[in-house]
C-alpha cells in the first residue's frame, strides 16, 4: 500500500533540518515516527471541518536531529536510537551522557532488537548452535561446547593481544585457558541444562578459574551459594546462569518487565560513572591522596558490584563517543535483566557518594604532576557532565 503524502508537520522537520546542513527526507522521518522514535506534538483543528494539523514540538527537533547524525552512513535504526539513547552523536571526542529525548516505544524496542540479535554474550551463540543442531541430543551437546569454547577462545586471543599491545581489557574476559574452559561449561550448562553437566561439576570448572585475589569468584561463601543454586537447578531441571547471561527469551521477558523509570535511572548512572572514569583515571595515575579516592576504592574493594560497574565505565571511556552505546547497552540490560542487582543497584552506587563528586576537582593538581612542564597555561578541562542539546 502507498504511503500518502508528507504532512505539513514532517515537510517542517524536513526543511528544519535541511536548516541545520542535516538532509533528511519526509520519508525518513515518517519510518522514525513508525517505529516510535520520534516524539510528535498534539493534533491542531484547523477549524470549520478542515480537519487538523500535526505541529513540531520542540523535542521532536532534538530527536531528529540526533537521529539524522546517527544515521548518516546508513545505520541501522535500532542502532542509532540505542546510540542516541546514551550518547549525543555530536560529542565526537569525549562521552558526554545525554538526555535526549527519545521516547519509551523506540528504546523498548530497540533494546529488544539488540537483546534477540545479540552476538556479544557467549549464552547467545551457543543458543544458535544448539538450534542449529538438531534434536539429537550428542550433537547439541557437542555443538554447546564448541561454540563456547570457540567464544571463550576467540575472546582470550583478543585478552593477550591487548596485553602485549599495553591496552585495556575487560575484566568478564577469560586470562587464562582455565577461564576459557571453566566459562565455556557454564555457557553450555546455561543453555542445555545444568543437569546435563552436574551441579558439582560446573561449579568445579569454575573454582579452577578466575583465581585472582580480588575476585569474588573465590571466596567460599560465594562458592557455596552457587554450589547450593546449581544442585538445585539440577534438581529441578532448572536454568543456571551468571547475572546478565541468561537465556535470549528469559532477558528479553525480565527486560520487557522493567520499569521505563528505573531503566532510565540505571542508564543514567552507568553513564555518570563513563563520565567520571578519566578523571579518576587520571587522579589515580598521578599518585594524589585525596579522602575522596580513598572511599571510592574502599567502596570498590568491599562490593564486587561496584567493582565491576567501575571497572566496565573505565573500559567505555576508553572508546570512542561514537562506539560507547555497543559496551554501555550490554552493561544496562546486564543490571536490568538480573533481579538481585537491579534491586542492590541504588545502594551499591550511593555509596560512592559524595566522593565520587570530588573528583573533578582533582583534575588540575593530577594534570599538573603528569604534565609539570605546561600546568602553568594548561585551563581546567570543562565538566563532562555538561548537557548537549
Amino acid at each position: 500500500m502507498a504511503w500518502k503524502g508528507p504532512s505539513a508537520a514532517e515537510r517542517e522537520l524536513s526543511e528544519l533540518l535541511k536548516q541545520r546542513d542535516l538532509c533528511v527526507s519526509w520519508a525518513r522521518i515518517r519510518r522514525w515516527r513508525e517505529f516510535g522514535a520520534l516524539p510528535w506534538g498534539t493534533r491542531r483543528g484547523l477549524g470549520r471541518g478542515c480537519g487538523s494539523a500535526s505541529e513540531v514540538a520542540a523535542d521532536t527537533a532534538v530527536v531528529a536531529e540526533a537521529l539524522a547524525l546517527a544515521t548518516t552512513r546508513k545505520t541501522r535504526l535500532e542502532k542509532a536510537v540505542l546510540r542516541v539513547f546514551t550518547v549525543h552523536p555530536r560529542c565526537a571526542d569525549v562521552f558526554v551522557a545525554t538526555r535526549v529525548p527519545v521516547p519509551e516505544r523506540g528504546v523498548r524496542k530497540a533494546l529488544a532488537w539488540y537483546v534477540g540479535q545479540d552476538r556479544s554474550s557467549a549464552v547467545a551463540v551457543v543458543e544458535r548452535a544448539v538450534e542449529a543442531a538438531g534434536e539429537d541430543p550428542e550433537r547439541r551437546m557437542d555443538a554447546a561446547l564448541a561454540a563456547a569454547h570457540a567464544y571463550y577462545t576467540g575472546r582470550y586471543d583478543r585478552v593477550r593481544r591487548a596485553h602485549r599491545a599495553g591496552g585495556r581489557v575487560s575484566p568478564g574476559d577469560p586470562h587464562s585457558w582455565e577461564d576459557v574452559h571453566g566459562l565455556a561449561t557454564f555457557a553450555a550448562a546455561t543453555v542445555l541444562g545444568v543437569q546435563e553437566f552436574g551441579a558439582d561439576s560446573v561449579v568445579e570448572s569454575l573454582r579452577e578459574s578466575f583465581g585472582s585475589p580480588d575476585s569474588e569468584f573465590v571466596a567460599s561463601q560465594a562458592f557455596a551459594e552457587m554450589k547450593a543454586l546449581a544442585s538445585q537447578a539440577e534438581c529441578f531441571g532448572d536454568q543456571l546462569a551468571l547475572p546478565g547471561t541468561g537465556l535470549t527469551a528469559e532477558r528479553a521477558r525480565r527486560l520487557a518487565e522493567v520499569d521505563y523509570g528505573a531503566l532510565c535511572t540505571v542508564r543514567d548512572v552507568l553513564a555518570v560513572l563513563v563520565e567520571f572514569a578519566l578523571p579518576l583515571r587520571l587522579a589515580s595515575l598521578a599518585g594524589l591522596q585525596d579522602p575522596a579516592l580513598r572511599h571510592i576504592e574502599r567502596v570498590r574493594a568491599g562490593n564486587p558490584r561496584v567493582h565491576h560497574y567501575l571497572d566496565c565505565a573505565d573500559l567505555i571511556s576508553h572508546r570512542p563517543p561514537a562506539e560507547t552505546w555497543e559496551e554501555l547497552i550490554p552493561l544496562l540490560i546486564s543490571v536490568c535483566t538480573s533481579p538481585e542487582a537491579l534491586e542492590s543497584f541504588q545502594g551499591d552506587v550511593t555509596a560512592l557518594d559524595p566522593a565520587l563528586d570530588e573528583i573533578h576537582a582533582l583534575l588540575p593538581r593530577a594534570l599538573a604532576r603528569l604534565t609539570p612542564d605546561s600546568s602553568a597555561t594548561r585551563k581546567e578541562p570543562a565538566r563532562n557532565s555538561t548537557h548537549v542539546r
